[in-house]
């Protein structure tokens, strides 16, 4: 069995504020000493089934340079640094299985940790007309290769948006979001237990022949709603854009691979304006 693994690091436990998410954050480091304890605890986890024949880890936060390759340990290769060509999504199409370590809620959500969908000018995704998150999005993208998604770990409103959108994935809950910036931690035995056990039965319905990939109808229909219409205007410059109304872009694609490429140049052309 190979498997692949996307780590981000909102949903990481113990995770609340962008004080622990960016490295210029007072508490960035404890951040990253969180993500590697919940990605050790998922790693021991693997390391102990016989039939997993591989383990490919993507850091998949910010600029994806927050784990330590000297710490990922034995028998695990490594992912890391930005400009990917599939982003959180590198190196998925040649697993079997795929997990996701660490992620939070779409753009939106009440009561869940940071929530956003890939970055902050992004309001909404649909695919299909269906709304998602980074969740959803990268989930259609592995099931494009034909790879299921077998556990979502973060906090219980990502939990409960991956276990309503991807049948018979394993949910992991690391804490209990209270609003954007405030949750219920667990002490890090609990956490760890929690996450061992999840990575378990994930592997056990993936062996039963229960997980499937999450493949979408194409042609896809994405749309995306930016934040201001500046947004907008800018990424009508995308190949195939048609402008729905003042925040809102729509693309007809023949796969989910290029919906997703559609995805990324809205959000790149989109990024670090301002929002008046």
């Amino acid at each position: 069995m190979k498997v692949w693994i996307s780590v981000d690091m909102e949903g990481i436990s113990g995770i609340v504020d962008r004080e622990q998410l960016l490295p210029e954050g007072r508490r960035y480091q404890e951040g990253r000493e969180a993500m590697m304890a919940d990605l050790e605890a998922v790693l021991e986890a693997l390391r102990a089934e016989p039939d997993v024949e591989s383990i490919v880890v993507n850091d998949s936060h910010d600029g994806m340079l927050n784990l330590w390759p000297e710490r990922v340990g034995e028998r695990v290769r490594l992912i890391s640094g930005g400009a990917k060509p599939w982003s959180m999504n590198q190196g998925v199409q040649d697993a079997d299985v795929a997990l996701y370590v660490g992620y939070h809620a779409r753009a939106g959500t009440r009561g869940a940790i940071m929530d956003h969908t890939y970055a902050g000018e992004i309001f909404s995704v649909t695919l299909n007309n269906q709304e998602v998150g980074e969740t959803g999005i990268n989930a259609a993208l592995a099931g494009f290769w034909g790879v299921p998604v077998a556990l979502v770990t973060g906090d219980d409103k990502v939990v409960a948006e991956a276990t309503e959108l991807l049948p018979h994935v394993e949910g992991v809950v690391v804490k209990e979001g209270i609003s954007r910036r405030a949750a219920l931690t667990l002490p890090r035995t609990d956490v760890n237990q929690r996450l061992k056990d999840g990575v378990c039965r994930a592997l056990a319905r993936y062996r039963q022949g229960v997980l499937v990939p999450w493949r979408l109808e194409e042609p896809i229909h994405l749309t995306v709603t930016v934040m201001t219409p500046e947004m907008a205007d800018r990424a009508m410059y995308c190949p195939g854009a048609q402008r729905v109304d003042g925040r809102t872009v729509t693309f007809e694609a023949p796969n989910m691979a290029e919906a997703f490429r559609a995805f990324y140049v809205v959000m790149a052309l989109s990024s670090n304006r301002p929002l008046y």
